[in-house]
Order: structure tokens, then C-alpha cells, then sequence
């Protein structure tokens, strides 16, 4: 057989060659035609287990369950959402039915209207929507953080989430960048938080005067305070935690109360003033029912201006997401937890794109909220919660991190290629491929940040020799849905390898196996027709043993 000849240097683990050396093969989908077929993921550093009860510390949160607020039906008793035809008469329709406009969103043709009263507001919307000069009425529905509530938790390390998705690896190319924005549209931020200050830029609250004793962005819940410090805490100051990006402009927009409760109005209108104040990231850890048109053209006009939005899929446990998750120019996160498994609270389905861990998530809050059970405070100022408001985060402080170190290098990132660099490194979980339970897997921020696509690795047969590593095969590009065919390799038994060279032209490592590359070997030689699945895993090692691949 003629191929191509490759040479270059690898290298290999001297020891404990298994560490980073791993597959599996089996016998079904024989093709006795001359293939091996198989699929290949990027895989986590690995997260060590809970060694014993002695390291654990016990933690219980003052998170009580969102249900004791008061308010009981989904939707604003006295508001309705109208979207009028350019050439209504609005004044008109107003005095024909008795109410004012409380709110306008310009840049999406809404307005808020008031003054029900004791009417059937469901038979007013019908009314109004009959009315010619009426695009739509609907229901102001309410929409609610994502957190959930957490009883006593064991844990040996406060963020262990971290390691789980390849931080700590990814931090060695990028801490993240103040020419970032990430707006964190919730309950606010906490502006006097010694770990968040120097984070903040100008922000606002969409609340304002409805129910509210303390207009501004600060926050009076603690959860935007809990998402905040995942994205962006302030790290190597010795104090507190460590977010995802230690360099990030934090933009905070108060959306949602005291209670953590807002509607579809106060998140569509802070979705416009992200956009139109610089935001390049938005976070959205809330979500409805409600697929609201209102809610989908605010977050069609981030998505149009190059705004990315990542939301959370909601968290009850059901098989449909939670809007603005469900929206297509949205990235939508559920949650794992540290086995890896979907959190039993996390919402999946057939639009989910990743998941990252939910549980156990130790952030920061506010350190002396009171007046409310459920709010999220502690005198410590750091707390425990779960929820897929406690997953998204970590997908927006990764994505901060893949733009940050893009536009040092000159470049920028629109909301799909971001999507693109989130979806070609994950790790892929359940079933091969993108699934309804994990989407397209858990983040890797490591690869992610490193641009380790699973379309760069390489793969081939070959067997070892006393000289090196002799191919048995041509070298081939994986595909993007992980997916790979070594078309007739030499007849006989022979070990599969992957790898993704990270060293670029004229660098020392570039054409060999090296410490900061992907790399994964069958764990015994594979014969023709067999399935043969590897997972690429982070070499972490310096002392390796050189070895030659030869033709």
C-alpha cells in the first residue's frame, strides 16, 4: 500500500502509561471490509473521588424553597403586554379600554400596560388582540431564578467544580480580560463585596420603584451575587474564592426582586440595556414556561448585535426547557453533578447544548441580607447552592475566557462560533454524540481556551517496535461529530492512537506528542471490523520517553 510518509518525534509516559492512555474496544457493527470505525471525545482532567468522611466538611445553606414567596399565580395581576402596528393609534385603544402604559421597551415595539383592575385580564388580552392595530396581547408571566434549594452537603474542597471542567489547566493560557463584559441579568450584585468590587462597571435596575426599598443594582436576594463570583471572583487576592475569569468587567442588571421573582418585561428590557451599554456576554440563570415573543425578539436583538446568551435549562427535572434556554440563538445549560451524571433537578431535551456542575457550588453572596427566608446570605459572605443557575455561569465564564484570549491574539467571536469552540471541545457524556441528557457534553475549558478542536486530532494504527511506532495505516482527521474511519489498514492486530498537536509551526513540540497535547492509545492492539472508541486526555506529564513514528 502507498501513503504518504510522516515522521515525527513522540512521546510517551515512562510510567503509568494508562494515566493517559485509554480506549476500549468491542465486536459490534463488525465490517469485514477493511475498516475500523469508532468514536473519539475530549476528556476532563479527571476528578479524584471524596478519599473519606474525615475531609468532608459538612455545609447546609439558608437557602429556603422559593415557593414561600408570595406570589401565587404566573403572571403580573396587573399588567399586559401589547405590541402595537406602527401606524396604531395608540391613545385611542388606550382610552377605549380604560388603561396607561406603565413601561416601553422601543427597541422591541412593546409596551406595559395597567389599569385592570377588577376585569378578567385574560378576556381584556382577548379583546385587545382582536383589536386590528394590535400586533399581539399577552400575559406579563412571571419568571424565577433557577436555584434550588440545598440541605446538608459534604464536600473535601469548596471548588472542586473547577477541576471537573479543566479550569485550573485552562488558567495557564487565560485568566480572563477587563475588555470583557459580562452582564449578569438577575437579582444584581452585591456593589460592596470585597471578592466582586473591582470587577464591576456600570450596571442598572430594571425594577426600579414596583416593589423595591432599594432601587439600584445592588442585590437583596444574594442569587445574582452567587453567579456573579462564579464568573468572575477576584482571584489571587487571598481572600475568598476564585472565579472563572480572574479578569472580566462584571455588568450587573437588577431584573428580578427581593424575592428573586421578575416577568418577561423587566428580563426583555434588561436584555436590550446589556446590548445597548457593551455587553459582549449575558447570563441568564432564570427562566419560564412562557415562550413569551416579546422575551425571543430581546434575545434575537443580542444575538443580532454579536451578543452571546447562555441560559439555564431550569430545573425541574422535566423533558422541555425553560425560556429564553429554549430559544435557538441562545446557549442553553443543565446541570451534572460530580459523578457526572444529569442532576436530578435539571431540565433536558432536545435543544439543550452543554452542562457543567450544578451542584455543591460554593460562590459568594451577600453577608447580611435580612428579612426574607429564602434569601441567599451568609455573615461569611460565601455560600453553597445548586441549581442550573449555578451551571450556566460556568459556561459564560469559559466562553469569557475563549473571547478574552481571542481578541489578544486579534480577533473576535460571534455568539455561533463561540457556540462552535464550546461544542467541538466538550466532553461528550451518555450516549455517543449529542444527546437529550448532556447536549453536546460538559465543557472543557482547557480545550476550549486552547482551541483543541476534536476536527484537529488525528488518528491512526500502528505497532511498536524497538525504533519507534511503525504506522499501519494512513494518518486521518476525525470528524466533527467526534466520529472516525480508518479506511483498509495493514491486515493484523494493531494498537489505535489519537492526538492533537497544540505546538504550532516552529515551536519545539510541533510534529510530536508533547506535555500540553491531547493524546490516547487502545489499551491492547485492535483488529479489522472492530467499534474502537478512545477518550483524547491532557498530557500533564514532563518525563516522557521519546519515540519515533515511522513508515
Amino acid at each position: 500500500m502507498m501513503r504518504t510518509y510522516y515522521r515525527w518525534t513522540a512521546f510517551l509516559l515512562v510510567f503509568s502509561l494508562a494515566l493517559i492512555i485509554t480506549g476500549c474496544s468491542d465486536s459490534t457493527g463488525l465490517d469485514h471490509y477493511g475498516y475500523i470505525r469508532g468514536h473519539i471525545t475530549l476528556a476532563n482532567t479527571p476528578v479524584e473521588p471524596l478519599v473519606n468522611q474525615s475531609s468532608i466538611e459538612k455545609v447546609k445553606t439558608n437557602i429556603k424553597s422559593l415557593k414561600k414567596s408570595n406570589q401565587t399565580k404566573d403572571y403580573v395581576e396587573d399588567e399586559i403586554i401589547v405590541s402595537f402596528k406602527e401606524s396604531a393609534d395608540i391613545k385611542r385603544i388606550l382610552k377605549k379600554y380604560k388603561l396607561s402604559i406603565k413601561k416601553s421597551v422601543k427597541e422591541l415595539g412593546v409596551k406595559t400596560l395597567t389599569g385592570i383592575g377588577k376585569r378578567d385580564i385574560k378576556t381584556l388580552i382577548k379583546e385587545l388582540s382582536n383589536e386590528e392595530e394590535v400586533n399581539y396581547a399577552e400575559l406579563n408571566k412571571i419568571v424565577r431564578i433557577m436555584a434550588v434549594e440545598v440541605n446538608d452537603s459534604y464536600y473535601s474542597t469548596k471548588q472542586l467544580n473547577y477541576l471537573a471542567i479543566s479550569l485550573p489547566e485552562a488558567w495557564e493560557l487565560s485568566t480572563g480580560s477587563v475588555e470583557v463584559t459580562v452582564a449578569v441579568i438577575d437579582t444584581g450584585i452585591d456593589l460592596d463585596h470585597p471578592d466582586l468590587t473591582g470587577q464591576l462597571v456600570e450596571g442598572t435596575d430594571v425594577v426600579g420603584d414596583d416593589e423595591d426599598y432599594f432601587p439600584g443594582a445592588d442585590d437583596r436576594n444574594g442569587h445574582g451575587t452567587h453567579v456573579a463570583g462564579i464568573i468572575g471572583a477576584t482571584t489571587n487576592n487571598g481572600v475568598g474564592i476564585a472565579g472563572v475569569n480572574w479578569n472580566i468587567s462584571l455588568m450587573p442588571i437588577r431584573v428580578l426582586d427581593s424575592s428573586g421573582i421578575g416577568n418577561n418585561q423587566t428580563i426583555s428590557a434588561g436584555i436590550v440595556w446589556a446590548v445597548n451599554h457593551g455587553a459582549d456576554i449575558i447570563n441568564l440563570s432564570v427562566g419560564s414556561f412562557s415562550n413569551d415573543p416579546m422575551l425571543q425578539r430581546a434575545v434575537d436583538y443580542a444575538y443580532d448585535a454579536g451578543v452571546t446568551i447562555i441560559a439555564a435549562s431550569g430545573n425541574d427535572g422535566k423533558n422541555s426547557l425553560r425560556y429564553p434556554a429554549a430559544y435557538k440563538n441562545t446557549i442553553s445549560v443543565g446541570s451534572i453533578n460530580y459523578n457526572y451524571n444529569r442532576s436530578y433537578f435539571s431540565n433536558y431535551g432536545t435543544v439543550l447544548d452543554f452542562v457543567a456542575p450544578g451542584e455543591y457550588i460554593y460562590s459568594t453572596v451577600p453577608s447580611g441580607l435580612t428579612g426574607y427566608s429564602y434569601q441567599m446570605t451568609d455573615p461569611r459572605g460565601y455560600e453553597y447552592s445548586d441549581g442550573t443557575s449555578m451551571a450556566t455561569p460556568h459556561v459564560t465564564g469559559v466562553a469569557a475566557l475563549i473571547l478574552a484570549r481571542a481578541r489578544a491574539a486579534g480577533n473576535n467571536l460571534t455568539p455561533e462560533q463561540l457556540k462552535e469552540e464550546l461544542r467541538l471541545t466538550a466532553q461528550d457524556l451518555g450516549d455517543k454524540g449529542r444527546d437529550d441528557q448532556f447536549g453536546y457534553g460538559l465543557i472543557n475549558a482547557h480545550a476550549a481556551v486552547a482551541d483543541a478542536r476534536i476536527t484537529k486530532a488525528k488518528i491512526f494504527a500502528g505497532e511498536e517496535t524497538d525504533y519507534g511506532i511503525k504506522l499501519k495505516s494512513d494518518i486521518i482527521n476525525v470528524r466533527a461529530n467526534g466520529t472516525y474511519e480508518l479506511k483498509n489498514p495493514d491486515e493484523g492486530n494493531y494498537y489505535i492512537y489519537c492526538w492533537i498537536d497544540l505546538d504550532q509551526e516552529g515551536e519545539t513540540g510541533y510534529n510530536r506528542v508533547d506535555k500540553g497535547d491531547y493524546f490516547a492509545r487502545t489499551s491492547s492492539p485492535v483488529s479489522l471490523g472492530n467499534n474502537t472508541d478512545l477518550k483524547l486526555t491532557l498530557i500533564t506529564k514532563e518525563n516522557f520517553q521519546e519515540l519515533e513514528i515511522i513508515n
